[in-house]
């Protein structure tokens, strides 16, 4: 799995981290990439606070603008799923469907024969991780080529990430088989090789880019392997005088009512997890980071129903997320790059236009 980190130690990743080599080298899998994707997705660190201690070392705005983009994507990302569910299509069907119900076997097997693939596919049973560019070639190959249903891709996909984010991650994928974009993301051989350090060829995909629009790949299918379910643990030594500070999977911000006395839960909602759930190494590796960052945590795991019963919701607190916006309790404000009103932000260019105007003001 991806490392734990302390608060700590995450700063120190980011003040090592390198935007300018960044933007020059990220689309390659040895590029100079972050790895501060978990931390974000986890709620432990926040966009904004990435930027500003990037700009307390002296970065401009120019030589970050790369990184920043990518921030912002994350950012556009969660402000369309204040308004949009991701698991429903953002624009248009998608473009080609064999299968909507179950995957290639290939996949799960990490045997597509796309060695770069099959090794990305291993590493991320392994760490929890894949590189972006990774990610866009496995989506582009399991719905534009083999024809499985992205909604069924991503909810397996997002199970085997330390980063898993839905917004970020279904968008993803409808945007590769062209849900949630104009146009379908195809790649063949040739790209690959260059961007992975192989030297593959002969694969289906080593064609031109006309052909390659029309491959459709036979295959045989599987349905996603179950994940675990976790076991219901209701809430323990509470104290009912005491406020509750409620975190979850996406909010473990370790400076958040920090000072405050108070019940500490991460809670892990059941009815959530029919949508979004995690494998066993996720599940564990989350509830470790959870308690590396929080002391005195409780992890407690059922339906909020129930859950609520033992609480005086008057006396709740959270951040705000998308998932948690039903809970009837008080939900402070997230940090963003661009701490906008609620509207839907509209197309991405669009929203970074926004965001850049923002920062040049501030600085």
């Amino acid at each position: 799995m991806m490392p734990l980190l302390s608060i700590a130690e995450i700063y120190a990743l980011i003040d090592q981290f390198d935007p300018i080599r960044y933007g020059k080298t990220r689309n390659y899998q040895n590029g100079g990439v972050s790895k501060l994707s978990p931390y974000i997705s986890r709620g432990v660190i926040s966009t904004r606070q990435i930027y500003e201690r990037l700009r307390q070392r002296g970065f401009s705005l120019y030589e970050m603008e790369a990184f920043l983009m990518e921030l912002c994507w994350r950012d556009h990302s969660q402000r369309v799923w204040q308004h949009h569910d991701p698991q429903l299509e953002a624009r248009a069907p998608q473009h080609y469907i064999h299968n909507d119900q179950q995957l290639p076997t290939a996949i799960l097997e990490a045997n597509t024969g796309i060695l770069a693939i099959d090794h990305a596919l291993r590493e991320l049973k392994d760490t929890g991780y894949m590189h972006n560019h990774l990610r866009m070639y496995l989506a582009a190959l399991v719905c534009n080529h083999y024809g499985a249903h992205w909604r069924t891709a991503a909810k397996w996909f997002f199970g085997q990430l330390c980063d898993a984010d839905a917004a970020s991650n279904h968008l993803s994928w409808q945007w590769v088989c062209g849900a949630n974009a104009p146009k379908v993301y195809f790649a063949n051989q040739e790209n690959i090789n260059k961007y992975t350090g192989s030297v593959q060829k002969g694969t289906p995909l080593d064609t031109t880019y006309e052909e390659l629009s029309q491959l459709h790949i036979a295959c045989t299918w599987v349905h996603p392997k179950s994940t675990i379910v976790p076991e219901v643990a209701g809430i323990d030594n509470f104290q009912a005088e005491l406020p509750t500070l409620l975190y979850t999977p996406y909010h473990l911000d370790p400076n958040w009512r920090k000072e405050e006395e108070a019940n500490r839960i991460l809670f892990w909602d059941l009815e959530q997890w029919q949508d979004y759930p995690f494998n066993e190494n996720i599940f564990n590796w989350i509830n470790e980071l959870a308690h590396l960052q929080i002391p005195h945590l409780q992890v407690v795991v059922g339906d909020w129903k129930s859950i609520q019963q033992t609480l005086d919701l008057n006396r709740v607190f959270t951040k705000e997320h998308p998932l948690t916006a039903n809970y009837g309790i008080q939900q402070d404000p997230r940090d963003w790059l661009w701490p906008q009103g609620n509207e839907l932000p509209g197309s991405f260019f669009n929203y970074w236009k926004k965001v850049q105007k923002h920062l040049r003001r501030e600085n």
